[in-house]
């Protein structure tokens, strides 16, 4: 697989930076990590997710493949009523259930349907802008903001380990309040990776933040002809937001999700707040600055 991959990036080149059609040429899925403890007994609760980059010329997409799933289906007409049909039957089935002092609830029947949605968060990088346009969400509400690739600066070492065949080189870097250590492909000429890793000459396969709390791992990497995605959001329920900003909503509400529930609901949900240790953090931990 190697060879034909290189030479298929080695022709890349020739292609147009910007297209009626955005298309991607390689698509990489990596597994994304991050841990969290429980301080009422003391487990660390392992977070598992999939996420799926699409690289094209210039540019590339950072998504869950099952948000983007329904994402897309509820901007079709015919999906979107395929799933409110599958919502209203979970729906039942959760009831019927509680009545019957089932334990199995609406989440988890939503889930074994596939219906439920996976991380919100996803990007887009432009690397002629040097600019990544980020999207996530706190309590229903959803945000874009920019981040500048020039915050990440990378410091290259000797060490090198192998990754899906690939041999890899190790780089540094400080970046939003954490020390991350990735692994890059150099046979593998593209400057993107996970999540906002990026900037390294090759392709970015493993990065660990130095306490261990959150990793991202390749699990898999082919040549591909297709969009390079949409982000399905209606830009007149977007809230254009600082970086720092939005960081410091979505801890407000991780912090006060039972209150806020309570809030929204006018005292008819009422949840259980979850408490963790406040060294687990988000991902970004320079909001705090």
């Amino acid at each position: 697989m190697k060879r034909p991959l290189t030479y298929l990036l080695c022709l890349i080149a020739t292609l147009p930076v910007f297209a009626e059609s955005p298309r991607a040429f390689l698509k990489a899925e990596y597994e994304s990590m991050s841990k969290s403890i429980n301080t009422k007994t003391g487990d660390t609760i392992t977070n598992n997710s999939d996420f799926v980059l699409r690289i094209g010329q210039g540019q590339s997409f950072y998504f869950d493949p099952q948000t983007n799933r329904i994402d897309s289906l509820e901007n079709d007409p015919q999906g979107k009523i395929m799933l409110e049909q599958a919502d209203a039957a979970a729906m039942q089935k959760a009831i019927a259930n509680m009545n019957a002092g089932l334990g199995e609830t609406w989440f988890d029947i939503r889930k074994k349907m596939g219906i439920n949605r996976g991380s919100r968060y996803k990007n887009m990088k432009n690397f002629e802008l040097r600019t990544i346009t980020v999207w996530d969400s706190q309590m229903g509400d959803r945000y874009r903001y920019p981040v500048e690739m020039d915050d990440l600066q990378w410091e290259l070492h000797d060490s090198t380990k192998i990754v899906l065949d690939y041999e890899c080189q190790l780089a540094v870097a400080d970046y939003h309040g954490r020390k991350w250590y990735a692994w890059f492909a150099p046979e593998i000429p593209v400057q993107d990776g996970p999540w906002q890793l990026c900037g390294l000459p090759g392709l970015i396969m493993e990065a660990i933040t130095a306490d261990g709390e959150y990793e991202f791992s390749i699990k898999g990497i082919q040549q591909c002809d297709e969009p390079l995605g949409d982000p399905y959001e209606n830009p007149d329920k977007i809230f254009n937001s600082p970086r720092k900003a939005v960081l410091r909503m979505k801890d407000y509400g991780r912090r006060n999700r039972a209150a806020q529930v309570s809030a929204m609901t006018g005292g008819k949900v009422n949840i259980q707040q979850t408490e963790y240790k406040n060294n687990i953090d988000f991902i970004e931990t320079d909001y705090h600055e």
